[in-house]
């Protein structure tokens, strides 16, 4: 495919697949650079995940935000779902994670302040992301924080939701998601507080000796986060009121996304 054109765009590159699509990167007649998202062939035919991809081009198609990928358009050519979003000049947090780039040190209150502006966001236009976690957040070198992914997106409603099967991954959701299949703002809020956890350890708040026993720490009601200075980190006394968001028990997380912007705006 490379140096082929499709849906109006020449591509240049391959990139990784992700998940269930092939992601490409071209350039446009103006000669900007783009990301091409394709479902892969074999999944063109499974109805579920056709419909889930679909479905995310018409969620962000509804989104305009600074700190929200922008879709640029969106389609089906010779029966294959694709859409193209805007190329950022970055990293995901996941491979800034294991490089342990400098760049997550430099100013994390930055960071977490976009990365709660995008999901404060969500919430506001309407939806839920589930599925925010360091793979879907690209950092632009120059800091910039942005949302990608929204093919687990729904609806938000003013009560939970149950959905079989759980959509997510295990480590960034709640035990009330995992144990009763029900998901709501409370499900983006825990995996919010896990990924800036995460971001700023290079940890999970829950990590046993193997997968099963750390999945047995997440689900105990009893087990809270290990401290930020367990971890060495220098922030850790001005940041530490952030980590409730991934406890537990919900009682003792944020209500709201708006309430985590706004106590993480009046820190310095």
């Amino acid at each position: 495919m490379i140096g082929q054109d499709f849906a109006g765009y020449s591509v240049t590159r391959r990139l990784s697949n992700g998940g269930m699509t092939n992601i490409s990167v071209g350039i446009d007649a103006t000669q900007q650079r783009v990301l091409i998202r394709r479902l892969r062939p074999e999944f063109v035919g499974d109805r579920r995940l056709r419909g889930m991809f679909q479905h995310g081009a018409e969620v962000l198609a509804k989104l305009r935000h600074p700190n929200v990928v922008r879709l640029i358009k969106a389609g089906v050519l010779q029966d294959q779902p694709f859409m193209v979003v805007e190329y950022i000049d970055g990293l995901s947090m996941r491979e800034l994670i294991q490089q342990r780039s400098a760049l997550l040190k430099m100013n994390p209150l930055s960071m977490f302040r976009q990365m709660a502006a995008a999901l404060g966001y969500v919430h506001l236009a309407g939806f839920l992301h589930l599925d925010f976690k360091p793979e879907n957040i690209i950092i632009h070198h120059d800091g910039q924080v942005v949302l990608i992914d929204f093919d687990l997106a729904i609806e938000r409603k003013s009560k939970p939701t149950r959905l079989h099967p759980l959509p997510g991954t295990f480590a960034y959701m709640p035990p009330e998601s995992i144990n009763k299949e029900l998901v709501d703002d409370q499900t983006d809020i825990y995996s919010f507080g896990v990924t800036a956890y995460e971001m700023l350890t290079g940890h999970k708040p829950y990590e046993g000796v193997t997968v099963d026993n750390s999945h047995h720490l997440q689900l105990d009601p009893n087990v809270r986060p290990k401290s930020l200075r367990l971890h060495n980190v220098m922030s850790a006394r001005r940041l530490s009121a952030s980590f409730q968001m991934p406890c537990p028990a919900q009682r003792d997380r944020y209500p709201s996304m708006s309430l985590v912007q706004r106590d993480l705006e009046t820190m310095v």
